[in-house]
């Protein structure tokens, strides 16, 4: 899997550029906090104080780590990438795509990579 699109580097523009996401990491980070909660008010229309009320934050995300080279020769010759660069995006974990397919989903997306096919 990668995308295709023209790239300007160095004052020039590489027309197939070949952009390959190398790195896939994700981590999830669950943290608490306390919120207040307005209450309703009494039997006799006057107002309560709020509760305090606990709450679970769960925060996952993905980073890819996407290189891009002159050209997909470039790229099998193991040449030196143009660029390398890291993106992150919140994946759907109940989606019968895995992880990468959503990561080269998502880079489509992203005005940087408007128009980029797959490759």
């Amino acid at each position: 899997m990668a995308l295709t699109k023209s790239v300007e580097k160095f004052g020039s523009t590489f027309a197939s550029a070949y952009h390959r996401i190398t790195n896939v990491d994700y981590y999830v980070n669950e943290y608490e906090y306390t919120q207040m909660v307005e209450q309703a008010p009494d039997a006799d229309g006057n107002p309560t104080p709020p509760v305090e009320e606990t709450v679970l934050h769960v925060d996952k995300k993905a980073n890819v780590t996407v290189k891009s080279y002159v050209d997909a020769d470039a790229r099998v010759a193991l040449a030196e990438p143009l660029s390398s660069k890291m993106y992150s995006f919140e994946p759907d974990w109940t989606s019968t795509d895995n992880v990468l397919a959503q990561a080269y989903a998502h880079l489509k997306t992203l005005p940087e990579f408007d128009g980029a096919v797959d490759a």
